[in-house]
């Protein structure tokens, strides 16, 4: 009779902390649609701006699809030298930069993990200190400037070429590998170099690629140090930088000094090429995410957890 009275009790409890649950479960949900649509619906319209007419731009609504369809503002962009080298400036930055950066990244976090190496914690704690303390603009200016670097295309590639919360990860990583793999091949004969080659890094793919993705939309979207570094040299522009530069020039020029530039035969305004700019600006990155979405939440869980 107890122990009818004590699963009665217990029911409606249960109940009622699943109704909870569930009612939550829909808050939840609901509330990620409608902010996932407050991000993607100003997307979209920004893609059918750049599809768009000149004279069929409103800026009273969101543009769903374009009345006439019209490629003008991209025909525009391509034809525009400037933004061609633009573009060639970012995909070399982006894939010299994030190359450079796995192997040094990679060869520190793998001396980090040898028991051998003499003073590895003290040498971890040196190079955990610039995570929480900057050295400023104006003498990383001067550094730079000392070692050549402004006005270089190098100063996009060698400053990102360490980073130590990656190496933190990457670390913690090699550590979750096992132990005996390596020691097998220590006792073929194989060298340090070899056992890190032909071993480590075939085995860490969902770390390196997650690790190559935040790279890659770093470089990618990087223009500060365009702005700062390399904004006396013209050919070095990032495509970024040039958007930038845009969104403030465009701004002082009218539909008709656009249209003088590009030809009267083209239906354009400004809003139509800045559109079709950020479309080229983000597309890349699109393209790039889902051949590394599958390797993206398991390397960063392991790499973060385990060490």
């Amino acid at each position: 009779m107890a122990k009818k009275n004590k699963e009665e009790q217990y029911k409606p409890q249960k109940m009622q902390q699943s109704v909870y649950s569930k009612a939550f479960d829909v808050f939840n949900i609901v509330f990620m649609i409608l902010f996932c649509i407050t991000i993607l619906i100003p997307f979209w319209d920004m893609i059918v701006r750049s599809f768009s007419r000149a004279q069929d731009i409103s800026f009273m609504h969101v543009n769903f699809f374009p009345k006439v369809w019209s490629f003008e503002a991209y025909a525009y962009c391509f034809k525009d030298s400037e933004i061609l080298n633009a573009m060639l400036i970012s995909v070399a930055r982006t894939v010299l930069g994030t190359a450079f950066h796995i192997v040094v990244t990679c060869l520190a976090a793998y001396t980090l993990t040898r028991d051998q190496m003499p003073y590895r914690r003290l040498i971890t704690g040196i190079l955990l200190i610039p995570m929480f303390f900057s050295g400023g603009l104006i003498p990383t200016y001067i550094n730079m400037r000392n070692l050549h670097l402004t006005n270089n295309f190098l100063v996009y590639i060698l400053p990102g070429g360490f980073s130590i919360y990656n190496c933190i990860i990457i670390r913690n990583y090699f550590f979750s590998i096992d132990k005996g793999m390596e020691e097998a091949a220590n006792i073929d004969g194989a060298s340090p170099l070899q056992v890190f080659v032909r071993i480590i890094m075939p085995l860490s793919k969902p770390v390196l690629a997650t690790v190559s993705l935040w790279q890659i939309v770093g470089q990618w979207n990087a223009w500060f140090d365009n702005m700062i570094y390399t904004r006396s040299v013209p050919e070095l522009t990032t495509l970024q930088y040039l958007l930038r530069r845009m969104l403030d020039t465009m701004q002082k020029k009218d539909a008709q000094n656009l249209i003088d530039v590009a030809g009267s035969n083209m239906d354009i305004n400004p809003e139509t090429v800045k559109a079709a700019t950020t479309v080229i600006v983000v597309l890349p990155i699109i393209m790039v995410y889902p051949f590394l979405q599958k390797y993206f939440v398991k390397g960063i869980m392991v790499g973060a957890v385990k060490g």
